[in-house]
């Protein structure tokens, strides 16, 4: 992907279905958490949306797994028959419960030899390959990582796919999860006053099924990236503009000050989300997707910008 790529897709591209997994661990629901508790466990979410426990799988896997299923069986009813069907999973931090203890083992106790589990587990695209196994898919199977932007990144890639032809249906989504202490996943995500609001650590698994199909619940217009020399990505000219109800929707290093600039000066409304999921890399998925399951209807805009002032910008449309 080059520095500046800019992708506004030929026509719009349906979401035939979405689904979010916040820190509570409730499928498509917004309910209160609290930072000091996590993590929660996620084998009564896995139980009510596999039907049965998941072995050999560690929580991140678990949370890729259930974010996906949930997302595929709000879905009309044999969508993927005869389909071909991309993965396309985005992590910030990837699967850091089972990399940290496995890293541990190998390198800080004179070497040793970690569990079969414990190594399958912390293979960089092994959540990918648990959930194309459970959901029967096929197809392209690719984890990206790109820090706070692999969901755009992974949006991205995926609409290319489709536009060549090389899949019928996409599932894209992103999945961080919480590690302990509050104070390392801060570290670990290079939170500080200055380069972010002043919001709870969060996780979560939220996902997009996107291609053409009989039904949908919006439409992905564009996904846009640029680097901090350019200046904030100008917006007008974006197809889908004319709706009269327009959503802001700001990622979590955008300051304060820039979001009263989008209401006060833009008349644009706040779809504030994190309220929702708190801080993880790939929170965009929980926004766009908990936006398309509202009962809003309009243009919703996520702006995102990483550390280094990289930003990005989603375009969707309900």
């Amino acid at each position: 992907m080059s520095p500046d790529k800019t992708n506004i897709f030929k026509a719009p591209l349906p979401v035939i279905a979405a689904s979010f997994v916040g820190p509570a661990l409730l499928a498509n629901g917004d309910v209160l958490w609290e930072e000091a508790k996590l993590p929660f466990s996620p084998d009564e979410l896995v139980q009510k949306i596999m039907g049965q426990p998941m072995r050999r799988a560690g929580r991140f896997i678990k949370l890729v797994c259930c974010g996906a299923l949930a997302c595929l069986q709000s879905a009309p009813k044999e969508i993927l028959h005869d389909k071909k069907v991309g993965i396309f999973l985005s992590t910030g931090l990837g699967n850091i419960d089972e990399i940290l203890p496995f890293i541990t083992q190998v390198f800080k106790h004179d070497g040793g030899f970690p569990s079969p589990n414990q190594f399958a587990n912390s293979v960089s695209n092994a959540a990918a390959f648990f959930l194309a196994r459970e959901a029967g898919v096929k197809g392209i199977i690719l984890t990206i990582s790109e820090e706070e932007l692999s969901f755009e990144s992974a949006l991205w890639l995926a609409q290319t796919y489709l536009e060549s032809g090389q899949i019928d249906l996409a599932l894209v989504g992103g999945c961080d999860v919480f590690t302990p202490t509050v104070a390392e996943s801060r570290e670990r995500m290079n939170l500080t006053n200055e380069n972010s609001r002043l919001l709870p650590v969060g996780e979560g698994s939220s996902w997009l099924l996107i291609g053409r199909g009989e039904k949908k619940i919006g439409d992905i217009l564009a996904v846009q990236f640029a680097s901090p020399e350019k200046g904030v990505l100008p917006v007008k000219n974006l197809p889908g503009m004319e709706t009269k109800e327009n959503y802001f929707l700001p990622g979590f290093r955008v300051k304060e000050e820039q979001i009263d600039i989008w209401k006060n000066k833009n008349n644009w409304q706040i779809h504030d989300y994190l309220q929702c999921c708190g801080i993880h890399p790939v929170a965009a998925a929980f926004g766009i997707a908990h936006a398309l399951q509202s009962k809003k209807t309009g243009c919703f805009l996520h702006y995102n910008v990483n550390a280094a002032g990289r930003q990005a910008f989603i375009l969707a449309r309900k």
